[in-house]
């Protein structure tokens, strides 16, 4: 086995990115998966996004299982599209066109398609770190950054619980199946109202897990402020695996000068904007009428 199933999908066992401890990697996704809010020049995000898959193959992720997303994609652009073709943010000087009868404007589309590419890099920035990192990695570095417990504790319980909300519900759909329910033959609107009473299972089932999960820390002596009964501060085993080395203090402070600069380059100064766009201009001149 190369890889390993986490409560987040798959994980490779050996990465060069191991080398870096958790708090560098999840410094990482701040910065990549914000870094696109303060770009919307497609050309840069699309560089961006190849950097992303250069990190992929890097990283020894399995780009080939990234088509689960291709629907969330697909999805994304046909309504962001469809809105701007029916209802566009138009201007007295947008380029009007004709596309199969229809009429479009230029500028409108050409934001759109600007801001699909920018969510799409900031999409691919967080599954790379999802893709990199098991569910002990956010904790430890949730912890050496020295988050409270009580934060830390309801975000890790979160992450969990999410992937875990999808175990729950394939349980239940292979609980009627056995039962000899086809819902093959069902209507859309069928298939619906079958969804909606999932919920009733899922709830009681997540209700039930909170009240184990809460037992479970009150066997171990947990406290909301992380410490135990006594008052004194409990010692983290875990986070004793981990060093922060050199390497680390080096990456973290390229990542965080990477950030600086281009958010004061974009925000303080206008830089990386559609205006900048040299295919934007190009397209605006060739379509001018």
């Amino acid at each position: 086995m190369r890889r390993r199933k986490t409560l987040l999908g798959m994980v490779p066992l050996e990465s060069p990115l191991y080398q870096f401890h958790p708090l560098t990697r999840m410094i990482g996704l701040v910065v990549l998966a914000v870094l696109p809010l303060f770009v919307l020049m497609p050309e840069a995000n699309l560089v961006f996004l190849a950097a992303l898959f250069v990190l992929f193959a890097y990283a020894r992720v399995d780009i080939s299982r990234l088509r689960i997303y291709l629907p969330l994609m697909v999805t994304v652009a046909f309504f962001m599209f469809a809105i701007t073709v029916l209802a566009p943010d138009r201007r007295p000087d947008d380029i009007r066109l004709q596309v199969l009868g229809v009429t479009v404007y230029y500028q409108p589309l050409m934001r759109t398609f600007a801001s699909y590419i920018r969510i799409m890099a900031m999409l691919f920035a967080t599954i790379f770190y999802f893709s990199t990192n098991h569910e002990r990695d956010m904790l430890v570095a949730l912890r050496a950054a020295r988050v409270p417990f009580a934060v830390s504790y309801v975000l890790g319980l979160s992450i969990r619980s999410a992937a875990m909300f999808l175990e729950d519900l394939t349980t239940v759909r292979q609980a009627e199946q056995a039962r000899g329910l086809d819902d093959s033959g069902l209507s859309i609107k069928d298939k619906l109202k079958m969804y909606g009473l999932y919920l009733i299972p899922l709830f009681t089932m997540s209700l039930r897990r909170a009240d184990e999960i809460s037992n479970a820390l009150f066997a171990r002596g947990y406290t909301i402020s992380g410490r135990t009964i006594t008052g004194g501060p409990r010692p983290d085993y875990v986070l004793s695996q981990y060093r922060f080395r050199a390497r680390d203090a080096v990456a973290s402070g390229a990542l965080i000068v990477l950030f600086v600069g281009v958010a004061a380059l974009g925000w303080r100064y206008g830089a990386f904007q559609l205006a900048d766009s040299p295919l934007n201009r190009w397209l605006a001149g060739a379509l001018q009428p």
